[in-house]
């Protein structure tokens, strides 16, 4: 399964093969989080975390300067998914190949390329509007680092 967002555009693309509705569900997370980067909506980016979950802040302050200071293209490939045959999962640890470009908002600023496999756990939690996924595990959580600016 591929999840890629096209900056300025709004589009996300989602292919799910052979995915049940489970777990579309916890795709669709990820395919929020990668549309909320590309758009430069940390506010929306960071909703997809769980508060709880170890790191939250670090994270929540690398979003914020990343999308401040970065046009950001974002493409996540789920490689693996443990729980893609339990359509009743309220966990799910996922392997992906996380892709992000990352282009300074400065006139004269880097233009940054990473590509990092990345290890998430979402879960399916209860929320005041019925049930939705959040991310409660993320490593490495320097996928999100901001960009260095060469002085």
């Amino acid at each position: 399964m591929r999840i890629t967002a096209l900056n300025g555009a709004a589009i996300c693309l989602v292919l799910t093969l052979g995915a049940s509705a489970a777990d579309v569900d916890a795709y669709s997370r990820m395919s929020k989080l990668a549309s909320s980067l590309s758009d430069g909506d940390a506010f929306r980016a960071i909703e997809s975390f769980d508060r709880d979950m170890p790191g939250y802040h670090s994270v929540v302050e690398h979003i914020q300067a990343l999308t401040e200071q970065a046009e950001i293209l974002c493409s996540i490939d789920v490689v693996t998914d443990k729980e893609a045959d339990d359509p009743a999962a309220d966990v799910h640890h996922l392997d992906l190949d996380w892709y992000l470009t990352l282009t300074s908002k400065l006139e004269t600023g880097p233009v940054e390329r990473r590509r990092t496999r990345v290890e998430v756990t979402l879960r399916r939690i209860k929320t005041k509007s019925g049930e939705d996924w959040r991310i409660v595990s993320l490593a490495p959580v320097t996928i999100f680092d901001p960009i260095k600016i060469p002085h």
